[in-house]
């Protein structure tokens, strides 16, 4: 990259553009003469000049056809022509991906007991003369069963011993006990040919690590076979050994390599792995199951990054207390409270990555717990922005709660990446639009329109929050019904009965009027009378005709009705 820069500073007519490289070679040795032999010998024995990367020879397989195989360091520091360049091929890979090497590094993988080396390789046939190519290697360390009475006095002194970096950091960070009798593997180093990086290589190693320490590989070794003979032949301890010993590649070294149907594997809770972290990084290891357990708050030194703890379980350690999960979910709320303090500087996309858990189940909010977060005034300021009736500036100060809300996982919905960019940034980083516009590269515009909608669906659950709470003090207006029972005829049926009924009673109560005397009502007066009253001239608002004389009443029906009176009078 600075070779780039450097090129195109000097193509261009201002100089002040851009930075200048000078390189500057050291070819004259400063301990050796130039061209002294230990040199050479000291490179090659220490692997420092690995810095050369063979190309691949073979085709690029498949990665589902390429095998996993578990490699006998005995044989690989033998000192054999094979085997030497065997090792040179591993070491370049780890220079190839970065790793700091050292020697001491290299002799932490030819003699320490713990650690196990794994590559993978394509397809091997039987009439394969040659070494393979090394498409990835894997180095693992093994850790844990550490003693209790080792856990209590390095917890309550605050120190710990060196090694079984996971165990010791995960039981102070939890002041968890338990944790460190648990026996696990961290995955030291992995690296795959340049050549092939980001072609599934990678995972394809990690797959196959998991399988065989499941025990999902079974080991042939088990049958009455002989077994293969894993030890070096040993030399007899005379006082002149290294004066007298010749320094010759051993003769009856185990295999190399051997399958991992061949090996019996070590009984494990858990893989873990310790890295920098980084975005790529992170997807990675995802990608492969692990979830983050630890972040360092401070960066390293050397690297400027922060070290992050992932772990693995096996499914041969599940138990009813997932104790990974509680580790998880206790991570991401300590993660959310320090993101506006040490990782304010992370861009939303990285904190997402960290903070997402699909295996999580979502806790809702019920009405005690939003009356304790956010009273009638604020939710009338959410309502009032919702409504863009008021300025982003009123709202501010409830983003923080806003956002660990959502990110705990207490409120049904999901945002959109974007939209879930900006509540982790404004709402727990507590940025400025303006430094989001520049790490989402998006206008402010386009960022506050996303911000809006976002505030909706916060009124929206928080809405049917209190409606449901107040749904709970209402009866019912209408019973349940069980089952919907259709009904006997249609509804031009039913009107077609009700009129015919209607049209019965008009027939029925019309016959009584015709049956009835109606004499009573008649108009009294006589047509002449009428026509006479009506044809005179005068203006006046009434007419009046004679009246018929009165009918004197007989002398029996005095009698009669007087004899009603008298009755009633007893009753």
């Amino acid at each position: 990259q600075l070779r780039k820069q450097s090129h195109f500073t000097n193509d261009t007519r201002n100089s002040s553009i851009g930075r200048v490289l000078r390189e500057i070679t050291l070819s004259e040795p400063i301990r050796y003469a130039s061209g002294d032999p230990i040199e050479q010998w000291l490179h090659n024995l220490l692997c420092l000049d690995a810095a050369n990367i063979p190309r691949l020879v073979s085709v690029c397989p498949p990665p589902q056809d390429c095998e996993l195989y578990y490699v006998n360091r005995d044989t690989l520091f033998s000192y054999h022509k094979a085997s030497e360049t065997f090792l040179h091929r591993i070491m370049s890979l780890y220079v190839a991906s970065h790793y700091k090497n050292t020697p001491n590094d290299l002799q932490l993988l030819s003699d320490a007991p713990a650690h196990h080396v794994f590559v993978l390789l394509p397809p091997v046939t039987s009439e394969q003369t040659s070494l393979p190519d090394v498409l990835c290697v894997l180095q693992v360390c093994l850790e844990g069963e550490i003693s209790k009475s080792s856990i209590l006095k390095g917890l309550s002194r605050g120190m710990r011993a060196s090694g079984d970096l996971i165990p010791w950091t995960i039981s102070q960070q939890f002041v968890d006990q338990d944790f460190a009798l648990l026996s696990g593997a961290r995955i030291v180093r992995i690296a795959t040919h340049p050549d092939i990086q980001g072609m599934g290589y990678g995972s394809r190693t990690l797959q196959l690590l998991l399988d065989y320490y499941e025990g999902r590989i079974p080991c042939l070794s088990e049958s009455d076979t002989e077994p293969i003979s894993m030890e070096i032949q040993q030399i007899n301890s005379d006082e002149d050994l290294l004066s007298t010993e010749l320094i010759n590649p051993r003769t009856k070294l185990p295999p190399l390599l051997m399958k991992l149907n061949e090996r019996p594997p070590e009984t494990l809770e858990y893989l873990g792995v310790s890295y920098g972290l980084t975005q790529p990084l992170l997807k990675f290891w995802k990608r492969a199951g692990y979830r983050p357990v630890y972040l360092r708050q401070t960066p390293n030194d050397l690297t400027g990054e922060h070290s992050c703890i992932m772990l693995h379980t096996l499914d041969i350690s599940r138990n009813e207390s997932d104790w990974l999960t509680a580790y998880n979910k206790d991570f991401r709320q300590r993660f959310i409270s320090l993101l506006s303090y040490q990782f304010r500087e992370f861009t939303p996309h990285l904190c997402l990555n960290l903070i997402r858990d699909t295996e999580t189940s979502s806790n809702d909010l019920l009405h005690d717990g939003l009356k304790n977060l956010l009273n009638h005034y604020d939710l009338k300021r959410l309502e009032l922005y919702s409504r863009n009736m008021a300025d982003h500036h009123l709202i501010t100060d409830l983003l923080p709660t806003l956002g660990r809300l959502y990110f705990e996982k207490k409120m049904a919905f999901s945002l959109s990446a974007v939209q879930s960019a900006i509540l982790l940034g404004m709402g727990l980083q507590h940025k400025t639009v303006e430094k989001l516009e520049v790490e989402l590269d998006l206008p402010s515009s386009q960022i506050m329109g996303l911000y809006n909608r976002m505030i909706r669906k916060f009124v929206k659950k928080f809405t049917e929050i209190q409606e449901e709470e107040l749904g709970k003090d209402i009866p019912p207006s209408l019973p349940e019904t069980k089952e919907m029972i259709p009904v006997e005829q249609d509804l031009n049926e039913e009107l077609s009965s009700a009129a015919e009924e209607i049209k019965q009673k008009h027939m029925k109560q019309r016959m009584e009027l015709e049956s009835s005397d109606l004499s009573q009502y008649a108009i009294l007066g006589k047509e002449s009378d009428w026509e006479n009253a009506l044809s005179s001239r005068k203006q006046i608002g009434m007419v009046s005709v004679a009246r018929a004389p009165k009918r004197k009443k007989s002398v029996d029906e005095g009698k009669i009705k007087k004899t009603k009176k008298q009755k009633h009078k007893h009753h």
